[in-house]
């Protein structure tokens, strides 16, 4: 938006369906706007800008299609972690998680403060294994079930 404010919850509804989703995805936008990859930097910080809405973003075939790049490189990194790094990401990941459901429900019961930066994805050494240098939070990797479409 010109005015240099940042979109909110309820603009992010058509997209999201429901309030819970809508934190959630203004949260992740605020996440990518940070991060790594340029072209999901631009995105969400289009986004959040409002110089594009959320539809227009993930419908972007450049965008989706570095949306999808971004979780691959999870997936491939959560395959090549050992069993001990996987313990210690899921361990992680559970104080990440407690540290978020508390600002939920700060931000639940005083919904009109300025935003509180968005906790950080835990680190740890399973970061830098495997192609491209990119994990994620617990609960992905080696032990998951390769699902319908089997292993990539």
């Amino acid at each position: 938006m010109p005015d240099g404010r940042e979109v909110d919850q309820a603009e992010l509804l058509g997209v999201a369906k429901d309030e819970e989703r809508a934190r959630s995805l203004l949260r992740a936008l605020r996440t990518l706007s940070t991060g790594p990859d340029p072209k999901l930097r631009e995105m969400a910080g289009g986004v959040l800008r409002g110089d594009l809405t959320a539809e227009q973003a993930f419908t972007d075939p450049e965008y989706t299609a570095a949306l999808f790049s971004g979780a691959d490189k999870i997936r491939r990194a959560g395959e090549l972690r050992t069993e001990a790094e996987a313990r210690e990401a899921e361990e992680r990941f559970g104080a990440w998680q407690e540290a978020r459901d508390t600002e939920d429900e700060s931000e639940k019961h005083s919904p009109d403060q300025e935003p509180r930066p968005t906790p950080q994805p835990p680190s740890g050494p399973w970061r830098q294994s495997g192609t491209g240098g990119v994990g994620g939070p617990g609960g992905l990797g080696a032990s998951r079930s390769p699902g319908p479409f089997g292993h990539r």
